[in-house]
């Protein structure tokens, strides 16, 4: 594959993370999260074990040395991120939950700084606290009186909670993929996080309604599984493969773009000027912050 052709896919890749926010709260408005997770992961973790099983014979022995570290990856990547990312699209906009998650850089930057010991520079904490600022605007609309009396929109909460869980995947997942790789960690992640979906699926008790989902619900479950998950991560691990990951991360930052502008066409969603300024501020602190790092390599929805 040329470089052109991977950089044009990546591009692609970032425009697929961004749309499949109002996607997702398409799907959520006619099945429950759970289930729509774990459809969701099921068809996916079936495409990505395929895959890494014609590849290699030890993603057995892989799985039992590795279990804990997948666990924990399955579990905050896939399963309870699922649960506050997807209940954050039912009480706030789909636009806000995009700003929001462009957060995740930085949050992965201070975890890592604290459990892999990687070093936090002057210029880094600058990028931090701007990050840390626009978030504040976005949650509290740019009021001081919802700061003081944390009155807080719980789709916004829940969204940054989502965040946290996306960051300590990827910090965990930077260690496991150092001893089995790119794409079993995925894989054998993915597949866990499903199978650990199941009692809450189970709980919901809609996956016996599951032949009368009406066929956008159906749309938005195959893109989520499809371009979001499978085509996407397939290409960004290629790209970080070829890239690195540092290089690889700045497309990463196109997704709050995409995002909002697809909420606003698809969901018909309007921003406050002071949201907007607030994603601005976030953006702005990602990029100052990871001028100075190799960026650990994950962002999803």
């Amino acid at each position: 594959m040329s470089d052109v052709l991977l950089l044009f896919l990546l591009f692609l890749t970032t425009f697929a993370w961004g749309v499949g926010f109002p996607i997702s709260k398409v799907g959520i408005h006619y099945i429950p999260p759970f289930t729509f997770a774990f459809i969701r992961f099921f068809i996916t973790s079936i495409l990505f074990i395929i895959i890494v099983s014609n590849r290699s014979n030890d993603i057995i022995n892989n799985l039992k040395k590795h279990f804990i570290g997948l666990s924990v990856m399955g579990l905050s990547g896939i399963t309870i991120y699922n649960f506050f990312y997807l209940y954050s699209l039912k009480f706030t906009l789909a636009s806000n939950s995009v700003l929001i998650a462009s957060f995740n850089p930085i949050i992965t930057t201070i975890i890592a700084a604290i459990f892999l010991k990687e070093k936090i520079s002057g210029y880094m904490w600058i990028g931090i606290a701007i990050s840390f600022f626009g978030v504040m605007t976005i949650i509290s609309r740019g009021s001081i009186s919802t700061i003081e009396h944390l009155s807080f929109n719980i789709g916004d909460l829940f969204m940054l909670t989502a965040t946290f869980l996306w960051a300590i995947y990827s910090v965990v997942g930077k260690t496991v993929i150092n001893s089995i790789g790119h794409s079993q960690s995925v894989a054998l992640s993915t597949l866990l996080g499903t199978i650990y979906l199941i009692p809450f699926v189970f709980m919901e008790g809609s996956i016996r309604h599951i032949a009368s989902y009406p066929l956008i619900a159906w749309g938005s479950i195959m893109y989520m599984a499809l371009v979001a998950t499978f085509f996407a991560f397939s290409v960004w691990y290629k790209g970080v493969e070829k890239f690195g990951a540092s290089k690889t991360s700045i497309f990463v930052n196109l997704v709050p773009v995409f995002g909002v502008m697809a909420s606003s066409f698809m969901l018909h969603e309007h921003l406050h000027t002071v949201v907007i300024f607030g994603g601005i501020l976030v953006i702005t602190g990602v990029l100052i912050t990871n001028k100075t790092k190799k960026a650990v390599i994950f962002n999803d929805n």
